[in-house]
């Protein structure tokens, strides 16, 4: 065994060389397609002051590097005992849908009056959930940390290194369906979560979700306490009225019996229910009499899941509504809904989609059956892109038919021939069909955010 210094000043974790900073500590781990023993040298290179590696870098000081079998488990025992000694309030947020934009909002939300530390982007599998508590602030309050999966277990082994005071499942819906023969095992791998908040916790439930009794169930066999939120129904946490003043939307929120104003600016439904989940937690964590009716105002939506920008192309304008970050039936429904709501003529609203991914066996079906939300729709007209996606193209009524695009490259095209000035276009699609790489490239052309 190689003998180590313990002199080396540690900040943060990174398992990417290319991000380290002065005194972080890199964790070489190898990949499905990088290895990170190869990169040990760039680390330093980048001011890393130690390293955690599978395989000794004879270049660098053996002092500086520690050898290891499993560099991955080490970041996640390490990760664990960290989370263990911690006295801040750990909130863990799985679900179908919404996962990084409620992470995101309630992080930024607690940091206003009091400290939390919450993980970047979406880091919520196997790398990023260790990585991001091993960067748990030890002076802050509170954490908050999302919990993804694509297979049964995983749910269970993540929140088990979290260990969190309060477990939050936002909905169910076909994210990530490939490895599961129905909708309830995605809700019973969900539910794993409900085993691993910490005894006398509490799990905050989506009461419009159609699982929510099920959850429900599981979560009071163990004894934890649930709060509900609801946009539709009586829950612990409901929407009472939005009433539009001027140009922001002053909201009243019934929270246990209590009224309660809060001024917004979107009025998208995912975006409240996001907004009624915080509120839960925030009511959970503290007193809410002393929250600021403005508290939530200067809130943006997460790039990729809704936010409009303007862009400029062959001296026309048009209005981006950037929904490309993923795509699944949930985020897919709402998106349209939000779309909905925009009020302009029908022959102004254009959309493109791509496939939604990872859907397995479901697919052929599940993409089949968002043909009537688009035909119940404003949305004009209808441009695809993918193999899947053309099962909904061949069920969406000719009227709204636009075109079956071949490649990213012919949506330029499709806006300077197909779009007029002033015309709303939204894409929408899983990842790695590319669009949401291409929707980058076109928001450089930006004028401004909406």
């Amino acid at each position: 065994k190689n003998k180590i210094s313990l002199d080396s000043k540690i900040n943060k974790a990174s398992i990417n060389s290319k991000q380290i900073k002065k005194n972080n500590i890199f964790f070489a781990i190898k990949g499905k397609k990088n290895n990170g023993n190869f990169f040990i040298k760039e680390s330093f290179q980048k001011g890393a002051s130690f390293a955690v590696v599978n395989k000794l870098d004879k270049s660098i000081k053996l002092s500086k590097q520690l050898l290891v079998k499993d560099s991955l488990k080490s970041l996640t025992n390490i990760s664990n005992k960290i989370r263990l000694n911690s006295l801040a309030s750990i909130i863990a947020i799985t679900g179908s849908c919404g996962k990084t934009s409620l992470k995101e909002l309630l992080g930024n939300t607690i940091n206003k009056y009091s400290s939390a530390t919450f993980s970047p982007k979406s880091f919520n599998n196997k790398y990023g959930v260790p990585l991001s508590l091993f960067n748990l602030n030890l002076k802050h309050k509170n954490g908050v940390f999302e919990v993804g999966m694509d297979k049964k277990g995983e749910v269970d082994f993540l929140s088990k290194i979290i260990n969190p005071d309060i477990g939050v499942i936002t909905n169910i819906s076909y994210a990530h369906a490939k490895n599961f023969k129905n909708i309830k095992q995605i809700a019973m791998a969900k539910s794993e979560i409900i085993n691993n908040i910490k005894k006398g916790g509490l799990l905050v439930l989506n009461a419009d979700d159609k699982f929510y009794n099920f959850h429900k169930k599981i979560a009071l066999k163990r004894n934890l306490k649930v709060l509900s939120f609801s946009i539709k129904k009586k829950a612990d946490i409901n929407l009472d009225y939005i009433k539009k003043e001027f140009k922001k939307f002053k909201l009243s929120v019934i929270i246990n019996n209590q009224k309660k104003h809060f001024f917004i600016n979107s009025i998208y439904e995912n975006y409240l229910k996001n907004l009624l989940a915080t509120i839960a937690i925030l009511y959970i964590l503290d007193d809410l009499s002393h929250l600021d009716p403005y508290i939530f105002y200067d809130n943006k939506i997460l790039e990729g899941r809704g936010d409009i920008s303007k862009i400029k192309l062959k001296d026309k304008n048009i209005f981006l509504i950037d929904e490309s970050y993923n795509s699944n039936p949930l985020s897919l429904r709402s998106a349209v809904k939000n779309f909905n709501s925009i009020k302009v003529k029908s022959n102004k609203k254009h959309l493109i989609m791509g496939d939604m991914l990872e859907l397995g066996r479901h697919s052929k079906k599940l993409h089949i059956e968002i043909s009537n939300v688009i035909n119940s729709s404003s949305i004009g007209k209808v441009n695809v892109l993918g193999k899947a996606i053309k099962e909904t193209y061949k069920k969406i009524v000719a009227k709204k038919k636009g075109l079956i695009l071949r490649e990213t490259s012919q949506i330029f095209d499709l806006i300077v021939n197909n779009l007029n000035n002033n015309d709303y276009l939204m894409i929408k699609g899983s990842n790695l069909t590319g669009l949401n790489t291409f929707t980058k490239i076109l928001k450089r052309k930006k004028l401004n955010v909406i």
